[in-house]
């Protein structure tokens, strides 16, 4: 909730800052931001030694779209870097459920509003989408256009890389699965939030499924991976999967996964982002969505 004693309409959650952070070196720094309904995560890595220097969470108290950009401006107004204009790169990461996928040698640009609206309703939202290349799926998605518009006035146009955190999750996914000598096996990454589970499925260089499911307790969580893993016609004893986020081996859900899934592991580390001390090791994979966020922006 907002700190109404303050007036303000975001509240502060985390925040974690290396010391080799400098702000008169911002111009060498990529700032990664993601946005859903009520959280704003920020972080800034050093693509050069691929160092997180920075990683913040806000909760954010609004009721509409415009609300949600009045909370935003107020956290800019008093946040002493992010509206700085020097940043190398920007990368704004929206989580919602009006996204869908397409592969890329079916994809034509002037057909994505057809593509969402064949999956979800759009209204008068604007449209974006995102390639992997590596991958050959395009990510087509709608986000607010005040929210869109704002952004874009506050970052210059080369700065800016507008994506979904489809997106970013299936680069992640993919980045990090590579840096472990990925094989022709596929492997399921299933990131955890607090109401909602993200699941990836790649084999090699190619992905074979992404969906995002809302649970409300362990059983219907294990019941969507589960689901996934059977609709692929995958081996739960063959296949691993790979757990990430809002859980870990305390977990009821961990630990009701452990009776139906033999490979089951926790990925403990990014092996793209270094991060110093300051930063404790257990939350890092918490934020794998704005943590992967910038490398979306090398596939550009």
């Amino acid at each position: 909730m907002a700190d109404t004693s303050s007036g303000k309409k975001y509240q502060l959650l985390l925040t974690f800052q290396d010391k080799r952070f400098n702000v008169a070196n911002l111009s060498q720094y990529h700032l990664s931001l993601y946005i859903s309904d009520a959280y704003l995560k920020i972080s800034c890595v050093n693509p050069t030694i691929t160092q997180c220097l920075l990683l913040e969470v806000y909760r954010l108290a609004h009721g509409c779209s415009y609300q949600c950009v009045q909370a935003i401006e107020q956290l800019y107004q008093d946040h002493p870097i992010l509206a700085d204009r020097n940043w190398s790169a920007v990368t704004l990461c929206i989580g919602n459920r009006q996204y869908t996928l397409i592969p890329k040698q079916l994809f034509q640009e002037k057909k994505v509003a057809d593509y969402l609206n064949f999956t979800c309703p759009i209204g008068s939202n604007a449209i974006r989408h995102f390639t992997h290349s590596s991958l050959n799926v395009t990510v087509a998605f709608a986000m607010d256009p005040q929210l869109l518009n704002w952004f874009q006035m506050t970052y210059d146009y080369t700065q800016l890389c507008t994506i979904h955190q489809a997106s970013s999750l299936i680069q992640g996914t993919w980045t990090y699965l590579r840096n472990h000598k990925p094989r022709l096996v596929p492997k399921v990454l299933v990131f955890v939030e607090s109401s909602h589970l993200h699941i990836t499925v790649i084999r090699k260089s190619t992905l074979i499924y992404y969906n995002r499911f809302e649970y409300t307790g362990c059983d219907e969580l294990l019941y969507y991976v589960l689901i996934v893993i059977r609709t692929l016609k995958l081996d739960t004893s063959l296949h691993e999967v790979i757990l990430v986020g809002n859980i870990n081996k305390q977990s009821p859900a961990y630990k009701k996964a452990c009776n139906y899934i033999r490979r089951l592991t926790l990925m403990s580390t990014l092996p793209y982002v270094k991060f110093g001390r300051t930063f404790p090791k257990k939350m890092i994979t918490a934020h794998l969505d704005v943590l992967s966020a910038h490398l979306c922006y090398r596939e550009l």
